[in-house]
């Protein structure tokens, strides 16, 4: 004898009420983005997502060798709940949200605040207690951040550069701050008469950058050397040999010792300029607005203790302080990161 056990909601006023109030405060959304992003960081790490495509393709040859087939199998399963992918039997496909998701600059995106911040992130308590110091305690994730930022600034601002190259006719290029070594790279790949050296003080970067030119047989033109982007005095011959400098999001942190540290700066930078007839240094500066759009930007930055990045009134005025000229600002609309491109020559504009 078989029997059907009663179905019976329990609606009790107070738990309703508690819940209701939870739905309008968004705090599933949140949770939920929060899963879905590292989701889809861990497919794009573990290679799964490079192997998906528009096509259908079997699990087996999804996964990579040894993996754990059926979390792998289960990942999928959720991913495709929020319409990213989907599946026939056990093979699987992108949906059009999925190809889009997994392109390289919205995993950039994800991976620069949840893998090269996040570290940061996950010890807002400790910062704030002061029970953790950052520099000390906690640190980003530089290889990480190295990696996301390359890929976004590609997508951003690499154009600008480019054309700044051509108008300039420069022949040898400096990328100050050069992190993995992209820019120098790609600069490179694209011009087979230009020379460009990437300076940086973290020792790892500069010989990641030198391995990868190897690799790709570009280092006869592409170098990598060890420095501190905020000293010329001490460069390399190799760096100071160039005659367009570029720095990318690198001096706004002298903003953290007042505008004086800046000024400072920029007249050694003068000076360098003024010994090469004819060079130029770009910065290629965030502006940051604390807004909605650039909130998380904002967060990071006071997590990690750095200057923060300035609109473009006070960079002017400590351009102009230093005896330099700034003859374009450049920007880029509707991108993320609103950069502005300061294209700087020796000398104090006219009056």
């Amino acid at each position: 004898m078989s029997s059907r056990a009663e179905s019976v909601e329990v609606l009790d006023a107070s738990v309703q009420e508690e819940w209701k109030a939870v739905a309008g405060t968004g705090a599933a959304g949140l949770a939920s983005s929060y899963v879905l992003c590292n989701a889809v960081l861990g497919l794009a790490q573990t290679g799964v997502a490079a192997r998906l495509s528009r096509e259908w393709k079997p699990l087996a040859d999804l996964i990579p060798p040894g993996a754990y087939t059926e979390l792998a199998r289960n990942v999928l399963r959720f991913v495709g709940v929020r319409g990213l992918v989907e599946s026939r039997g056990d093979s699987w496909r992108l949906t059009p949200d999925g190809a889009a998701l997994f392109g390289e600059v919205p995993e950039a995106v994800m991976g620069y605040y949840t893998e090269a911040y996040g570290p940061v992130l996950r010890n807002i308590e400790g910062l704030l207690t002061g029970r953790l110091r950052y520099g000390a305690d906690v640190a980003r994730n530089t290889e990480a951040l190295g990696r996301r930022c390359e890929v976004l600034f590609r997508s951003v601002g690499m154009n600008v550069v480019r054309d700044l190259v051509g108008k300039y006719q420069a022949k040898r290029v400096l990328d100050l701050g050069c992190g993995t070594g992209g820019l120098v790279l790609d600069l490179c790949r694209e011009d087979p008469q230009l020379r460009a050296v990437g300076l940086d003080i973290a020792e790892d970067a500069v010989a990641l950058g030198s391995k990868r030119a190897a690799e790709e047989g570009l280092d006869d033109r592409a170098s990598f050397v060890v420095g501190d982007a905020f000293a010329p005095q001490d460069w390399p011959e190799a760096a100071r040999e160039c005659d367009l400098f570029i720095a990318v999001g690198a001096v706004h942190e002298h903003f953290r010792d007042g505008e004086a540290a800046v000024v400072e700066l920029l007249r050694a930078y003068s000076d360098l300029l003024a010994s090469k007839p004819g060079s130029v240094l770009v910065l290629a500066e965030p502006e940051l607005f604390t807004d909605a759009e650039d909130a998380d930007f904002f967060l990071v930055h006071a997590l990690t203790e750095q200057g923060f990045p300035q609109p473009r009134e006070p960079w002017l005025k400590v351009i102009e302080a230093a005896g330099l000229t700034c003859r374009r600002v450049l920007s880029v609309p509707n991108t993320m990161f609103r950069f502005a491109y300061y294209e700087i020559t020796a000398g104090a504009a006219a009056r």
